[in-house]
């Protein structure tokens, strides 16, 4: 049975989705309600079964969705181009261009869709982390895995559209959540360092993170507090940022009284894309 907090999520997920569809074009509801995920995996019968795990879970939450299957890279990059898709389940070894590499050429296109790696594969974990994938699933895959995977990407569609109204050398911008990379206070006046680049607000720390979900954010020296997606490595008196951000910042420092927190909230925060 569906739980009040899901129902709650499903209706603001629905909320996300109608906005952001054009409604004259005479589409039904459950039309527009619709979620497109991609199966990229180059053994049919484990693609298939992927896909039937995919459609299980639709139907239990009572969405409308499609699946496609792409058998390599090149495939899904054709499709791309006509068709946009919510979630990408993608195989590490394939024929032509691994899904490492694929999930790289995405990124530098600046395709930002929750991409989950499910493989045989161990080694190439560190390079999801590179690529900010969602989830990273070791074969043989249990169907609870691939079912919370699924509801990741769902909560996720509304918590991404959490944003800040800020001012930079561009004006005034409204700058998302999943964009900020981290944010250091001067006294009253907070930086925002983002995908966009710096800007400004006044305030503190505290009400800065009242604004968004906490669990993504941690604070690692006295006024400033990082997008724990965006950190690479913790030593005990800096971390490294993920290369994306290095334009900014190669390193932030890392206080000894917080270093601890910051470095199992980054275990914990990994270990989830391991599950």
């Amino acid at each position: 049975m569906e739980s009040a907090e899901d129902k709650i999520w499903r209706m603001i997920f629905y909320k996300r989705w109608k906005e952001n569809t054009n409604l004259n074009r005479g589409e039904s509801p459950m039309e527009q309600e619709k979620m497109r995920a991609a199966v990229c995996e180059d053994v049919l019968e484990e693609a298939q079964w992927l896909s039937d795990m995919i459609y299980k879970w639709y139907a239990d939450k009572g969405i409308e969705g499609e699946v496609s299957i792409f058998e390599d890279a090149a495939r899904f990059l054709f499709a791309r181009e006509d068709y946009s898709f919510d979630v990408l389940f993608l195989d590490i070894r394939m024929p032509g261009e691994n899904g490492v590499s694929l999930a790289k050429h995405l990124r530098r296109l600046g395709d930002d869709m929750p991409i989950i790696f499910v493989t045989g594969e161990r080694e190439y974990i560190l390079e999801g982390y590179e690529v900010e994938a969602l989830h990273y699933l070791i074969k043989p895959v249990q169907e609870k895995k691939i079912f919370e995977c699924l509801e990741r990407v769902y909560r996720n569609a509304a918590q991404q559209e959490a944003y800040v109204i800020l001012t930079g050398d561009m004006g005034v911008v409204k700058v998302l959540q999943k964009d900020i990379y981290y944010i250091e206070v001067f006294g009253h006046d907070m930086k925002y360092v983002t995908r966009q680049g710096e800007f400004f607000k006044t305030g503190s720390l505290k009400e800065a993170l009242s604004e968004f979900s906490k669990q993504d954010f941690v604070s690692c020296y006295r006024g400033i507090a990082i997008n724990l997606r965006y950190i690479w490595r913790i030593e005990k008196d800096k971390l490294y940022m993920a290369e994306e951000c290095r334009s900014f910042e190669k390193t932030v420092p890392v206080s000894r009284r917080m270093y601890k927190q910051v470095n199992q909230k980054f275990i914990d925060y990994n270990r989830k894309q391991e599950d």
